[in-house]
């Protein structure tokens, strides 16, 4: 398995209401990007990446965008970088991408979005600067304060509604938000496509998703059984099969021979090659 070495960063005051963490990754980069409920904004500081299906045996393509968003993928893809992996990876908190992009949030979706369909020029010279930097630390400021300055000039009125959407969804009905919130059912839906890039419903389920992954990798050896909601365990593992194209017990599996995943349940840090003689070698 390979562990990317990574810097983590904390934003400061405005941006750490939108921003959950920077994280700068670098050395060789290979694996396996499974759904996630956030987006996240990519600089890319090295080689250029390459995407290809994962359960397709196609040829790679290249990512020749220097900056991107990564979107809510709703299938599985294999990523991979021959040369040098350098990046800072820029965790946008859920909802909070609309102030960042220019682009409706859907359009994200299943894609690399570049830059230069969503951003401001401006953003291509902070790329040049962060290159020149001499630090880690002096990398992570300069984004910190090219955001928070983009942020300073945004109307924040829907900051509210947009928090209690991320902290409602996982538990709540759309019948009880609309009530919290006072409005229809079609306005939620325009809402949480809007911020979120899903409605409601698409996003519970995604959320519900996240925290299969994260409990399973923090405790590989739990019965399955006991982790999940659903009516029973075909639909739980119809749901994750159709999401990850494995079923729960392969990457239970998997977490038990690569104990590393509990730290970025979403990404699995082997070559598309690795990981598909793993599947075929214990089969659901």
């Amino acid at each position: 398995m390979v562990t990317m070495p990574l810097t983590t960063y904390l934003p400061q005051g405005l941006l750490k209401e939108f921003v959950s963490s920077i994280v700068y990754l670098e050395d060789m980069g290979m694996g396996i990007a499974l759904q996630r409920v956030y987006q996240t904004i990519i600089i890319n500081t090295g080689s250029n990446f390459y995407t290809s299906d994962l359960y397709k045996d196609e040829p790679a393509k290249e990512n020749s965008s220097v900056i991107w968003i990564n979107g809510q993928h709703e299938r599985p893809f294999a990523l991979e970088n021959p040369g040098k992996t350098s990046m800072y990876v820029i965790g946008v908190k859920p909802g909070m991408l609309p102030y960042f992009s220019k682009v409706p949030v859907a359009e994200t979706n299943g894609t690399a979005l570049g830059a230069e369909h969503w951003a401001e020029p401006d953003m291509f010279k902070l790329r040049h600067k962060l290159i020149a930097c001499e630090n880690l630390q002096a990398g992570f400021e300069l984004i910190d304060n090219y955001f928070t300055g983009k942020l300073e000039v945004q109307n924040p009125s829907a900051l509210q509604n947009i928090n209690y959407l991320s902290k409602a969804m996982p538990e709540n009905t759309v019948q009880e938000i609309c009530m919290v919130l006072g409005c229809t059912r079609k306005k939620l839906r325009a809402d949480a496509i809007y911020y979120f890039g899903s409605p409601v419903k698409n996003m519970q389920g995604i959320i519900r998703f996240g925290e299969h992954l994260a409990t399973i990798s923090r405790d590989p050896y739990q019965s399955l059984s006991s982790i999940h909601t659903f009516y029973d365990q075909a639909h739980f593992i119809n749901d994750f099969k159709a999401r990850t194209g494995m079923t729960p017990s392969q990457y239970r599996m998997l977490c038990q021979h690569y104990p590393e995943i509990r730290h970025t349940p979403n990404f699995i840090s082997l070559s598309k090659e690795t990981f598909l003689q793993f599947i075929a070698k214990y089969p659901a």
